[in-house]
């Protein structure tokens, strides 16, 4: 290797590492743009053509906005509703703190506490990681934004540049490149699925039992529902505690049985082995991705882990098959 030859490799090296370190701090956003994009390119294809790029991406990214953003306000104005409801059952005694002191005291009560800290707890410890603060949100956000609308424009030029810049053999780019697309579109339509799964299965159970606002707990399970063995038990299992604690017995003690019984065990079950069918991947791999990219990555890791393992075996295959 001549000294011309090293020092551009050496150049590279430095160039990539100062990039991720630039990145690092802003890598849920820049992920969650990626994601964003390639659910919303096969509409940006297709809308493209009749009003230009430039104007299908801004309509495309003005509709996920308000996709995300409604959802959060109706749950804002309805989470407050139930909780003026909840202190008005205290004062009228509808709501038996006494019972729900003793239910708390208990082993299961215990148990359930535990569980529902310890899923909290993940939560809003990745929350404040992501979130920061209000600039560290409003850089986040505006990152987002541009590098969403860029992607959709020319997302298409990315690939290409990508193309030239690998030396790889056309043939080798497709298999990745195929490889890549198979991966990601399995892990977020899985996700998507169980995610909906646990919030139909949440939502029966609520209008069976008799809650109100069974719509808008559904749509929020599904947002829940995201998060592995946590889930939709955010929801279920304050409403089991909330039954018990007016003295529907065994309405709380149907609906815990169900949440443990049924809803988690999609979870667990599904979650490894649908999503490893869906991306050709063992269980155990997938489950180990998941996991291990919620600790690296935040929540998108949940969506980046299992991708990156794939790809990775993708990787390793075609250097033992070409390159060994």
């Amino acid at each position: 290797m001549d000294a011309e030859k090293a020092f551009a490799l050496a150049l590279l090296a430095v160039s990539l590492y100062l990039s991720v370190l630039v990145v690092r701090p802003f890598f849920t956003y820049v992920a969650l743009a990626a994601f964003l994009a390639y659910a919303l390119f096969p509409f940006q294809r297709r809308l493209a053509p009749r009003i230009g790029p430039r104007k299908s991406a801004v309509v495309l990214m003005f509709a996920a906005t308000l996709l995300f953003v409604l959802p959060f306000v109706l749950m804002l104005r309805v989470v407050v509703e139930q909780a003026l409801a909840v202190v008005e059952g205290v004062r009228s005694g509808a709501i038996d703190v006494g019972f729900l002191q003793e239910f708390v005291a208990s082993d299961l009560g215990q148990d359930i506490v535990d569980a529902v800290q310890s899923g909290a707890g993940t939560v809003l410890e990745e929350s404040v990681v992501v979130v920061g603060g209000a600039s560290t949100i409003a850089l986040g956000v505006t990152i987002l934004g541009f590098l969403l609308y860029y992607l959709l424009v020319g997302g298409r030029s990315v690939v290409a540049w990508f193309r030239e810049v690998t030396p790889l053999s056309p043939d080798v780019q497709d298999e990745l490149l195929a490889e890549l697309d198979r991966l990601t579109y399995a892990v977020l339509i899985t996700q998507g699925l169980i995610a909906v799964v646990q919030a139909v299965l949440t939502g029966l159970a609520l209008a069976v039992l008799g809650f109100s606002n069974v719509l808008f707990w559904t749509v929020l399970a599904v947002v829940f529902g995201l998060l592995p063995f946590v889930g939709a038990m955010f929801i279920l299992i304050p409403a089991s505690v909330y039954l018990l604690a007016i003295g529907d017995l065994v309405g709380g003690a149907a609906l815990l049985a169900w949440s443990f019984g049924v809803v988690n065990l999609t979870d667990n079950y599904l979650r490894p082995v649908v999503g490893g069918r869906s991306a050709n991947l063992n269980p155990g791999v997938l489950v180990v991705g998941i996991f291990g990219g919620l600790a690296v990555f935040g929540v998108t890791g949940i969506f980046v882990g299992p991708i990156v393992l794939g790809f990775t075996r993708a990787i390793v295959g075609v250097v033992s098959r070409e390159y060994a």
